[in-house]
């Protein structure tokens, strides 16, 4: 009985060994970028993604996802774009070739070719990274626009959430000591990944990314739903909640110089619980949003009507077959529904001249 336990034992392993790339996702060795100053995943490496979608993502200079190269020195662009946002930006659930960066070129080119603008190359670096929030995005803007010469920023929001927050001190790195760093790379460069995956999964839990408590006994275990829109228990927590999207919206064009779009793209319509829910439940926060948009010369561009039209056509922009269908994160139709919109409110040459004074203003 032993022998047969340890014979199934091995080859239950290695079959699961083989066959991971399938199914769980890849643990990168990661590096500390001076230009950005932050820890990003190192250049070179491949990084794939199986949660939902199934792509494997280029990491280019600077942790770009999806771009190997920067803007060439000896054939420079007119424009640059910097992209920010979390991981609805960040895109590692579709190929290099459908991330929102390379839509927003495609489509910008493409309106550029019809002679609906100024002959404008405009190409885009995605700096976008999963988990990242408005005091991420503030303290890496004025370093992009020094080091990586950016002309401008493309603010993806997905979540209010991530404008909500006590606006803190800019950090000259992040709070990542080389030990630790050197230990999470030692973990990816020589154990499998599917046993970081399965050690992950046991001690953590995958929603909350929280410390397990392991439970042995019988009954069911409680679950944990992640909230879909900013709930409030007290009028003063909306009323702190609306302070500070105000206060990071202002802290956020302190500290860019370069002109800034910020594009609105929250999960709605989505697919829950088997209905179809069609408003955005933070309607109202966006109207903060747009409130401060004039007094900090940002352009918004809202895009919950074409997603709404995809889906009245059957299309959704969210979600993926081997995840959960019309929710989840943005597809390939969701970052060109996006870029398309972006593409109508680009104003091309003028532009250049908009950020010319913009820079002569901050300075």
């Amino acid at each position: 009985m032993i022998v047969r336990w340890l014979i199934g034992l091995s080859l239950g392993t290695l079959i699961i060994a083989a066959t991971s790339p399938w199914f769980v996702r890849s643990y990168v060795p990661r590096k500390f970028d001076e230009a950005r100053k932050r820890v990003v995943l190192k250049p070179g490496e491949s990084y794939r993604w199986r949660a939902e979608g199934y792509a494997t993502t280029s990491v280019g200079p600077h942790g770009m996802m999806g771009r190997t190269n920067l803007p060439s020195s000896s054939h420079s662009p007119d424009f640059v774009l910097a992209l920010w946002g979390d991981s609805q930006a960040e895109g590692v659930s579709v190929a290099d070739t459908d991330k929102l960066w390379r839509q927003l070129e495609s489509s910008l080119g493409d309106r550029a070719a019809n002679g609906d603008q100024s002959d404008v190359e405009v190409q885009v670096i995605p700096l976008a990274s999963s988990g990242d929030h408005a005091g991420s995005w503030r303290r890496q803007m004025p370093l992009v626009e020094r080091e990586l010469n950016v002309d401008g920023h493309v603010l993806l929001l997905c979540e209010m959430v991530d404008l909500m927050g006590m606006v803190e001190p800019l950090d000259d790195r992040d709070s990542v000591g080389s030990v630790d760093l050197a230990n999470t790379n030692s973990l990816a460069n020589w154990i499998p990944d599917f046993v970081v995956h399965a050690g992950r999964n046991l001690l953590t839990d995958p929603q909350t990314t929280e410390r397990r408590r392991l439970r042995f006994g019988i009954g069911p275990v409680p679950m944990y739903t992640p909230p879909t829109q900013a709930t409030f228990l007290e009028e003063s927590d909306r009323v702190a909640a609306e302070r500070w999207i105000a206060d990071n919206l202002n802290a956020i064009r302190a500290a860019a110089t370069k002109p800034i779009w910020i594009v609105y793209a929250p999960r709605c319509p989505l697919i829950m619980d088997g209905e179809l829910r069609v408003n955005d439940p933070d309607d109202h926060l966006w109207d903060i949003v747009e409130q401060n948009a004039e007094a900090n010369s940002f352009e918004v561009i809202d895009c919950r009507d074409v997603f709404r039209d995809s889906v009245e056509r059957g299309v959704f922009p969210h979600g993926f077959h081997n995840g959960r269908f019309g929710n989840g994160h943005l597809n390939a139709v969701g970052y060109r529904l996006i870029s398309r919109e972006f593409a109508k409110r680009w104003g091309g040459a003028e532009i250049l001249v908009r950020s010319a004074e913009v820079s002569g203003a901050a300075e």
